[in-house]
Parts: structure tokens; C-alpha cells; sequence
């Protein structure tokens, strides 16, 4: 048995990462996000063309402080090509969006002026450039828009359009495939009353699937497996021959009907499991090694343990693999919004909670109940943190992540104030 620290496990998996590939794809309509295997140039300017930033007119350098009225001898608006120029003594009606005329030395806003019939007299003197946003100002064509590594989503999407590019070369996009083992799990929805005592619903597959298709994942296979050896090792050579990745659920501790470990061990790899088992609480019993087509996890067969497992160690090890090369656990953190009691034990401890703003301060609201046991909370929960002590104190900053969604925000929903100090404890 392989038994290494937290930070050993992940220096394990950054060590094994593999190389996804790249492939060209559109950038102009996409529903998954993608990251970019390339840097990306602008293919135009931006803007293309000067444009007014204002409903107001265009005005000739010569009459910038003018106090006699000024011919309007034009409209151009969003989408119009000018086809006059500004001439001293002169102004062009413009919209905001709409490309200037040519020898237009700023835009005089609409409230600046006073209309005269045909022509508009200034009620202030315009500064040079006002109101116009010149060619090129954002970026220039050629310019470096987006960087290796960076999300390919709907904002990003939205700058490579307005910049002219419609294909970009990103990270391949992985497949995954779940196989949840166990003989007492119920696959399918059924009615309770008809459920053998003993028996339980299927979970777990749940958030490994929603998480891995926030995460732009492709998810080919999800299937359930009772406790048979065999079964188990022709599913786990099958799958890791289709697909990039590999999660299983239960079956990887150490009893006479765990099997996940051995078919981990009897795939054809060169390498080696990386870990069986990691020093955290929930979650020790962990299984990973990489495979001739990308990688296998074996996680708890616990709901709530194989999503500590998940989101504190393979969900970083995914974005990375994705392409996001800064990724690493528990990248933020926040300050404990109340004292915190553990059993003394040695291994890292990951508590599930809430992620939170009190004023400026990002706050992690622990869960009240932290054994594997308790499941319910995880409806409310958006994040975890990381104590590798046995007690902290409200104040103290603790290491965290996100949860709920891979790209989450904050919830500014106020955690009510009971007036009862509470310390989270075990159990």
C-alpha cells in the first residue's frame, strides 16, 4: 500500500499530467468552454474604424471653441459609411456606435449643443478627441489578444468575434466515463417502498457528471457495476480503452469486495499506481494512475467522501490537464466564521462548506456536521477547505476552493446570525 501525504498526492498527479493534444475549432459558437492551445491575434483592428462613443456631432478641429451656429449637413449612423468629411463651419449628425467622418476632430454631445433649425450652436467649448474612440485604440491587427492557457467561454468568444477571428486552436477536448461499483446500489429511480432494505440510491455519478460537463468534458459512458471481480475488471479495461478518463466509485479500500484496486493494478501501463491511499480525512482510500489512453481515478464509494476526494484533488488535476496551467487545490483564501473542534488524527483534513462575503472579507462557513456519513448538506454547499490542524479559531485563514460549478460566484446571501456561538465538530 502507497500511503503519502496530501501534498505528495498532488505533486504526484502534476508530475503524471498528460498531453491532451490540440485540434482547430470555431470560436464563433460554442456551448462548452474550451482552453486555448495557442495564442490568439487580433485579425482586425479594434475597433476597426474611429467611432463616435456618443449620440452627438461630428466637428472640425477649426471649431472646437466656435460660438456661431454650425451647418448639420449630415446623419450617419450605427452601421452607415460616412460619405461626406466635417468642413470648418460644419457638423455631421452621428449615433453612438457610428463611424466618425473623415477630419473629425471630436464629438460634441447632444446636451452640449442647442439646436437652430438646420444648424446647432455650442453651449461649451469641445475638447480635442472628445467622445471619439480612434481606430486601433483597444488593439491593434496582430496584436496578442488572448494567451496559451486562457478559457475559451462566452467572453472570450465574445473578443475574438469583435477581433475578426472565427477559428483558434485549442486543448482536445477529453472524453470521461464513470463506472460506479457496488451491489448495493440502486442505478435507477424507483420508488422507495420497493427498494430491498439494504440497498441504496446511486449518488456520487450525479456531481461527477454535472462537474466534468461544466468542465467541458465529454462524457461518453456513466455505468453501474455490482461487486463481481470479474465484472468489474472487464468494465475498467473497457472503458479506459474508450475513454480519456476514468473515474470509479467504490471499491477502492481494502475488503474482500473491493475490486477497484485490482483492476487499476491489471491495466497494460507502463506506469505504475501513483497512490492507494492518501493521509486526508474524508477520503483516504484513493487510487490513481495514468493509463495508455489518459488517466483512472478510483474514489470512495461514500457520496461524500469521494466528493472531497473529487473536488480537492482531481478536479484541479482536470483543469490543468485542460489546459489551465495555474490550476492547484485550494487556490484562494478565506477566514473560519467560527471556531472549529477536530479529533486529533494526522492526516489533512477537508471540511465542506460555504464560501461567503462578510464586507470585504471572503468567509468560510463550515458545514455542522463534517463525518462521511452526513450527505443532505452538500444541497448548500459551494466550496471546502483545507485544516491541517485539529482546532482553529473563528478569524484564522484556512486554504479553499469552489464547489459548485467549476467557474462559481459568490453568494452575497447573508448566513444568518442565530446569536449561539458554535463550534464544528466531528461527527
Amino acid at each position: 500500500m502507497e500511503l503519502v501525504t496530501f501534498d505528495e498526492a498532488w505533486a504526484r498527479l502534476a508530475g503524471h499530467l498528460p498531453d491532451p493534444g490540440e485540434e482547430q475549432v470555431s470560436s464563433w459558437d460554442r456551448d462548452e468552454p474550451r482552453w486555448l492551445a495557442r495564442d490568439v491575434t487580433a485579425a482586425v483592428d479594434l475597433p476597426p474604424f474611429s467611432r463616435s462613443m456618443m449620440d452627438g456631432y461630428a466637428i472640425h478641429e477649426a471649431d472646437l471653441h466656435a460660438t456661431s451656429p454650425l451647418a448639420v449637413v449630415g446623419d450617419v449612423r450605427a452601421g452607415d459609411a460616412p460619405t461626406m468629411s466635417v468642413s470648418p463651419g460644419q457638423v455631421v449628425r452621428v449615433r453612438t456606435g457610428a463611424p466618425v467622418p473623415p477630419r473629425t476632430a471630436a464629438v460634441v454631445r447632444q446636451e452640449w449643443v442647442e439646436a437652430e433649425g438646420d444648424a446647432i450652436r455650442l453651449l461649451r467649448p469641445v475638447p480635442q478627441g472628445e467622445s471619439v474612440q480612434p481606430q486601433g485604440d483597444d488593439a491593434r491587427r496582430g496584436d496578442v489578444i488572448a494567451r496559451t492557457g486562457q478559457l475559451l467561454d462566452g467572453q472570450t468568444q465574445a473578443v475574438l468575434r469583435a477581433a475578426g477571428v472565427h477559428t483558434v486552436w485549442c486543448r482536445r477536448r477529453l472524453t470521461a466515463a464513470i463506472l460506479a461499483t457496488g451491489s448495493e446500489l440502486v442505478a435507477r429511480p424507483e420508488s422507495a417502498a420497493h427498494v430491498e432494505r439494504g440497498r441504496v440510491f446511486a449518488a456520487t455519478d450525479a456531481f461527477l457528471r454535472s462537474t466534468l460537463c461544466a468542465l467541458g468534458m465529454d462524457v461518453i459512458a456513466v455505468e453501474h457495476c455490482v461487486d463481481d471481480r470479474h465484472a468489474i475488471l472487464m468494465a475498467v479495461e473497457r472503458l479506459t480503452s474508450a475513454a480519456d478518463l476514468v473515474l470509479i466509485t467504490g471499491g477502492a479500500s481494502v475488503g474482500d469486495a473491493d475490486f477497484a484496486r485490482d483492476a487499476i493494478s491489471a491495466l497494460r501501463s507502463p506506469c505504475p499506481l501513483l497512490f492507494d491511499r492518501v493521509l486526508m480525512r474524508p477520503g483516504s482510500p484513493f487510487l490513481a494512475r495514468p493509463t495508455s489512453k489518459g488517466f483512472v481515478f478510483g474514489l470512495s464509494g461514500n457520496p461524500a467522501a469521494a466528493y472531497v476526494q473529487f473536488h480537492a484533488l482531481v478536479v484541479p488535476f482536470l483543469l490543468r490537464w485542460l489546459g489551465a496551467h495555474q490550476a492547484r487545490p485550494f487556490p484562494l483564501r478565506a477566514v473560519l466564521d467560527r471556531d472549529v473542534r477536530m479529533k486529533p488524527v494526522k492526516h489533512t483534513r477537508v471540511l465542506r462548506g460555504c464560501l461567503r462575503l462578510c464586507g470585504t472579507t471572503l468567509a468560510f462557513h463550515p458545514e455542522d456536521r463534517q463525518s462521511s456519513g452526513s450527505l443532505s448538506g452538500l444541497v448548500s454547499t459551494d466550496a471546502i477547505a483545507r485544516m491541517d490542524a485539529d482546532e482553529m479559531a473563528q478569524g484564522e485563514v484556512v486554504p479553499v476552493a469552489w464547489t459548485r460549478g467549476w467557474l462559481p460566484s459568490l453568494s452575497l446571501m447573508p448566513i444568518p446570525d442565530t446569536g449561539v456561538a458554535q463550534t464544528v465538530q466531528d461527527g
